[in-house]
């Protein structure tokens, strides 16, 4: 994880090296290592380093092609390097290519198609100053950041933060009241792929590019999707289908091990962090490597919490060195600061993971991997109401009954006769249905918010939250076969991984997921549903995949409790030490019912759920925006 950021002028004008070193200082939490900028006419760029490959070190950028001028800066690591490097023709020791100069070489090889031959993690932006173009592009599940202003004719803008952008001076800070209401939603985070918390700020979507000629408009394409061809050489058995799972994670789980500083992973206990620290301190061991440093979050004073019980027991039997911060001694601590200086009100919801990035930061550990976001790899979609639509009434009713047995419910079969009935019923029917379900988790979103009536009017939440609806189930892609599904192009996951890059952020931790993995994403897609879930287990293949690894009652665990909503809680008690509805800042008054917030500070230790989380991250966030004399 580094940061980047640039200024483009379109209107003769040149850039002005003050505004870009602005950026660059708004950027330094992101790179610690070297921060850098160059401006040369109508252009200037900045990059701020964390060095955390190999080859980072072996150029600087913003790195500037000697004969062609072309400026690259890039917040990149890029796997699969030697494969990379014999396709561009490079031949010199891997290690010893930068990202700068690789990415250079793929865009004059393969154009606007360069992004889709990379493998890894990467926002980038290549500029050619003899035909004023400009490209740049994101990784598939959007893991890295990237955010632009951008007029045609005048300029555009572009960093890995909304802060660095609006740093420059010269983009306005007016707020998108619409993200200010889904903060205080929650629910809809996600919303879509594009929006900030700013109108004149854009997210770039995952797996896009976009490319400006000149003073022209500027064009944005989507190169991947999770669900493509079909590969060659599918597994064929359900054994060779798991032996296949376990290959496809330990190579993403290797190809983040990859470093020349500490690689550390998150440990919940489940069964995701629980796969990736055994892939990984194998890895280690086999190598004869020092333990794998593991961070996890513990609760030594409930013995009956499962999760500490089964963090115990994974380092215990896997080659790791464990860091635990336990919930009993943060509350004597003052870890909870870093509040103050979250890029947007959501990242306030995952206190558990601050405390582990703050503690892989505390001893020198950059890079951490993590769980997520697996759940979402091995979904299932509705197949009985397929298979039932196609006449395959036999694994039509297999198939319900095996979605409601691994959901524990009694009675799956009475469950599965009335999914099947359910798929019977006219489609008139089912949209009145998806309606009133839609309708009804509305109210109770609304009914448990802060958000004043005036802000839900304003920008039509109603109708926000059915946008995000719509895009829930418009991400589940199916091939036309039907042999494969996926939703990983969902809006609400790249929303979470960003969620994660911004907190590490702050602590200078650069998230490794592996799970949001390309070719595992390309694998998992054509995962048969009759192995995502089986015998009342979701996630069947990976734990069976797993299962030599794990200790096996972490391989079988089906309870999601999580130390997470403690952690929350624990840090929410700390910032409510008086009534926060006395002193609410302009414009939060107008996003917020004063009356609602005064009560729900008083009813905060008998109900720590009831919207006032969401409300006080947002005034901490009002608190610390940039200064009202550039909004």
């Amino acid at each position: 994880m580094s940061g980047i950021a640039g200024h483009i002028r379109f209107d003769g004008e040149p850039v002005q090296a003050r505004g870009v070193a602005q950026m660059l200082r708004a950027l330094r939490r992101r790179g610690p290592d070297r921060q850098t900028m160059h401006c040369d006419g109508n252009a200037g760029f900045a990059q701020v380093l964390l060095a955390t490959t190999p080859e980072a070190n072996a150029e600087c950028q913003p790195w500037i092609h000697p004969g062609s001028g072309c400026v690259v800066v890039s917040d990149s690591r890029l796997d699969d390097r030697p494969r990379l490097l014999r396709e561009l023709g490079i031949d010199r020791p891997a290690d010893g290519v930068g990202d700068g100069e690789l990415l250079h070489t793929a865009w004059q090889r393969w154009g606007t198609r360069c992004a889709d031959r990379l493998r890894g993690d990467f926002a980038f932006v290549i500029w050619c100053p003899s035909q004023q173009t400009l490209y740049a592009a994101r990784d598939p599940m959007g893991v890295r950041p990237f955010v632009f202003h951008f007029i045609a004719g005048k300029h555009f803008v572009f960093g890995s933060t909304v802060e660095a952008v609006l740093a420059l001076g010269a983009v306005p800070a007016e707020i998108d009241e619409g993200r200010i209401a889904d903060a205080l939603f929650e629910e809809t985070e996600g919303i879509d792929l594009t929006t900030t918390f700013y109108r004149s700020v854009n997210r770039l979507p995952p797996a896009s590019w976009l490319f400006i000629e000149g003073t022209g408009a500027i064009q944005t394409r989507r190169y991947w999707s999770p669900v493509g061809d079909r590969p060659v050489g599918l597994p064929r058995t359900a054994e060779e289908w798991v032996e296949a799972q376990r290959e496809q994670l330990d190579r993403a789980v290797r190809r983040r091990l990859r470093s020349h500083r500490p690689v550390g992973s998150m440990l919940s206990g489940g069964l995701d962090s629980s796969s990736v620290v055994a892939l990984a301190s194998k890895a280690y061991e086999s190598a004869g490597q020092p333990p794998l440093p593991v961070f996890s979050a513990t609760n030594a004073g409930d013995p009956a919490c499962a999760e500490t019980a089964s963090i115990r027991a994974m380092l215990l039997q896997r080659h790791c060195n464990g860091t635990l911060v336990d919930l009993a001694s943060l509350l004597a601590s003052l870890a909870d600061d870093w509040w103050e200086s979250c890029h947007e009100p959501f990242d306030g919801s995952i206190t558990l993971a601050s405390c582990l990035y703050r503690a892989a930061s505390a001893q020198g550990v950059v890079s951490l991997m993590d769980g997520v976001p697996a759940d979402n790899l091995f979904v299932t979609g509705y197949p009985a109401r397929r298979l039932l639509w196609q006449g395959r009434l036999r694994e039509a009713w297999g198939a319900a009954l095996e979605q409601w047995a691994s959901q524990g419910v009694q009675s799956p079969g009475w469950h599965a006769l009335r999914t099947l009935a359910g798929c019977l019923a006219p489609t008139g029917i089912h949209a009145v249905r998806e309606q009133w379900k839609e309708a009804a988790e509305y109210r109770a979103l609304a009914a448990a918010s802060l958000a004043s009536g005036e802000l839900i009017r304003r920008v039509n939440m109603r109708e926000r939250y059915r946008r995000y609806r719509s895009a829930l189930r418009d991400s589940y892609q199916w091939h036309p076969s039907g042999e494969a599904l996926s939703c990983m192009a969902a809006p609400y996951i790249t929303a979470g991984l960003e969620r994660f890059n911004r907190v590490a952020s702050l602590f200078g931790v650069e998230p490794r997921p592996p799970f949001a993995d390309r070719d595992l994403i390309e694998f998992q897609a054509w995962v048969p549903l009759s192995l995502r879930g089986r015998d009342g287990h979701a996630k069947w293949i990976l734990r069976e995949a797993m299962q030599p690894l794990l200790p096996h009652h972490i391989a079988w665990r089906t309870d999601k409790s999580h130390l997470g909503g403690a952690f929350n809680r624990w840090v929410l008690t700390r910032h409510l030490k008086e009534d926060p509805s006395a002193d609410v800042p302009s414009p939060a008054r107008h996003w917020l019912d004063a009356s609602r917030l005064s009560n729900g500070f008083v009813q905060m230790e008998n109900d720590p759920t009831n919207g006032l989380a969401a409300a006080i991250r947002l005034l901490l966030w009002a608190n610390n925006r940039p200064p009202a004399s550039s909004l």
